[in-house]
């Protein structure tokens, strides 16, 4: 099996184990020790598999997490950003539109928009 492989899997271990848990406060090293090896060797990981340090990583996650949520008109959006770990709302505003292009509230008319025009 390639190295590239070998450590697009161990990074698959890991987000399950974070979309496990996405409230908890996740450091480097907890996410390090999901796989058994040094914050360092997770860094080399993450950047070969996915390109990506595990802080984007974890951001990437709570994100699509939030996104989801977001379809259900019933779960407000400070409800949300708990769920899924993020404490700061100004971040998690500013980070959800630099991903998405929208505010959290913003995705969510748009969904809803979209959901609508389907249904007619």
């Amino acid at each position: 099996m390639a190295r590239q492989d070998r450590a697009g899997l161990r990074m698959s271990a890991l987000m399950r184990a974070i979309q496990a848990d996405l409230q908890r406060a996740w450091t480097v090293a907890d996410m390090a020790a999901v796989l058994g090896v040094s914050s360092a060797q997770l860094r080399r990981l993450s950047a070969e598999a996915l390109g990506a340090t595990p802080r984007q990583l974890l951001c990437n996650l709570r994100l699509q997490a939030a996104a989801v949520l977001l379809h259900d008109p019933g779960i407000r959006v400070k409800e949300i950003q708990a769920r899924v770990g993020i404490v700061d709302a100004s971040h998690f505003c500013r980070d959800f539109r630099e991903r998405f292009g929208f505010s959290p509230t913003e995705y969510r008319y748009q969904q809803s928009r979209a959901r609508d025009s389907i249904d007619i």
